[in-house]
């Protein structure tokens, strides 16, 4: 029996769909999960939520043709949900102690996804990811590392370029596991399922590492070691090492929390002597254009904490297991980690260049247009605003319009979060005539004008214009976006009225 099992762990599975590919600002239409003990034994039946989408937002139509959700079939869903009820539900399955969410490629979408549901609806955002034996856990890089290290472990499907398919659905199929409906969140939940199941039965001390290292604070106390290792890039799984990069953690960066400045080992450690200013600036991160007229990208590899990077202790896998996979043996690794051990005193420079270098590109923001419900990687909140937040989500819809005016935050700007929580989920009975115009004022500037980058009425309709071009041959395919644009039309007659 695995220690998360001991401690009564349970496993719960989940994805959404939404209603467009920007996981901060486009909105969720439906969730599904399905939670098992550590034994990957079905508890309970499964979860299958929707939600009503608002009046403030609107959807891409190129999302309702992948998962054949739209605005106007929500309105026909007998159990759709205000999303502040949507977000109340899938809060309190998170919470319950003991439970890992654990998604497929649920960090790079599904968490920022919740995390901005909970925050647009008052709901403290990162309680459910830890406390109380609970956590997080994507399947997606891990199974990258499983490629990298043990691919013999699954069937990999090819994409047609000839590169590995690592998407959900094609990874079922190549491997025997049900995916009745892929894009449907209750199917795709129970996929990610099958498939984790079908892993840990083939390596369970593997499967079990990796949950184990998914946990921040394994990860800090594997980076403070100082010493070399092994990781998965995410971003080159197709190269010869099958994205394997053997880095030496130098320091946490200075102005990114919980990301780590890591050299590759790849390259000689002696060249950090020299590193200038304007390396920095012109060699940190060298896009493609670049590359292709000769410039070198330095070989820092920054290491972000909170996406779960796959890190093995030890070089001695290299020659081991991992022949063929690099240029170099383990010896030559390790005799750069020695060198860079000996030029420990360098490092406080390095420091301060990357620390410089951030202070510049922070003026990039100093102007940007965050509306409140987008603004939450953006500030920090006294924990008093966050109680009045939770208690207010706690009173009636009659009660919070009494509340409003004298709620007292600290930050003006939660008051405006506040007051469009209200009119999203009940504007009838919350809105005033003074808070209904600033309601439509902000509706407009957003829907209208695209303030703070949100989809406008003119870049809704053009999409579905060039969509209904592409597939005119396409009955089905015509009907959703016929849908769609019944719901834009809908809508905008708001506006003209």
């Amino acid at each position: 029996m695995t220690q998360q099992a001991e401690n009564n762990t349970t496993y719960l599975w989940f994805d959404y769909e939404t209603f467009g590919a920007n996981a901060i600002k486009d909105r969720p239409a439906q969730f599904g999960a399905v939670r098992t003990d550590a034994s990957f034994n079905v508890l309970g039946r499964p979860i299958i939520l929707y939600s009503q989408l608002a009046d403030d937002y609107l959807p891409s139509a190129g999302a309702s043709l992948i998962t054949g959700i739209t605005p106007m079939t929500l309105l026909e869903e007998e159990n759709v949900m205000t999303e502040s009820d949507f977000a109340e539900s899938i809060y309190q399955q998170m919470i319950k102690p003991g439970t890992i969410s654990i998604g497929f490629n649920s960090i790079s979408f599904d968490d920022t996804v919740t995390r901005f549901l909970f925050w647009r609806n008052l709901i403290p955002p990162y309680t459910r990811e830890k406390g109380e034996g609970r956590g997080r856990f994507d399947l997606f890089p891990f199974i990258k590392a499983l490629y990298a290290f043990y691919p013999d472990t699954l069937n990999w499907p090819k994409r047609e370029d000839g590169f590995v398919s690592m998407k959900l659905e094609n990874l079922s199929k190549a491997n025997g596991l049900s995916h009745e409906h892929a894009h449907d969140a209750s199917s795709d939940a129970y996929a990610t399922m099958l498939l984790a199941k079908l892993i840990c039965q083939k390596k369970p001390k593997i499967w079990e590492y990796a949950l184990t290292i998914s946990r921040a604070e394994n990860l800090v106390k594997l980076m403070s070691e100082q010493a070399p290792l092994l990781y998965v890039d995410p971003f080159r799984t197709h190269e010869r090492s099958r994205g394997l990069r053997p880095v030496f953690p130098l320091m946490e960066s200075p102005s990114i929390k919980g990301t780590w400045v890591c050299w590759d080992l790849n390259a000689d450690p002696s060249a950090m002597m020299t590193i200038s200013a304007e390396d920095m600036k012109t060699r940190l991160f060298v896009k493609a254009e670049g590359r292709e007229k000769g410039v070198e990208p330095l070989p820092f590899v920054m290491i972000n904490l909170k996406k779960q990077p796959f890190l093995v202790r030890g070089i001695g896998w290299v020659d081991k297991n991992g022949k063929g996979l690099f240029e170099h043996d383990a010896a030559y690794f390790l005799a750069n980690a020695q060198k860079i051990r000996e030029m420990k005193d360098r490092i406080p420079a390095l420091n301060s260049l990357f620390a410089e270098l951030a202070e510049k590109d922070s003026q990039r923001f100093d102007n940007q247009v965050v509306i409140p419900e987008e603004h939450l990687y953006f500030n920090n909140f006294p924990f008093s605003d966050r109680d009045k937040m939770t208690n207010f989500r706690k009173l009636s819809p009659m009660e919070m319009a009494e509340r409003l005016p004298t709620i007292g935050y600290t930050k003006d700007e939660l008051i405006r979060l506040t007051l469009y929580f209200m009119a999203r989920n009940w504007p009838e009975e919350t809105l005033e005539p003074d808070t209904e115009a600033q309601w439509r004022k902000y509706k407009m500037q957003k829907l209208v004008n695209g303030y703070g980058g949100s989809r406008t009425f003119e870049e809704f309709f053009s999409e579905i214009d060039e969509l209904e071009k592409q597939y005119a041959d396409d009955e089905a395919k015509l009907q959703i976006l016929e849908e769609v644009r019944e719901y834009g039309e809908n809508l905008l007659a708001d506006y003209q009225g």
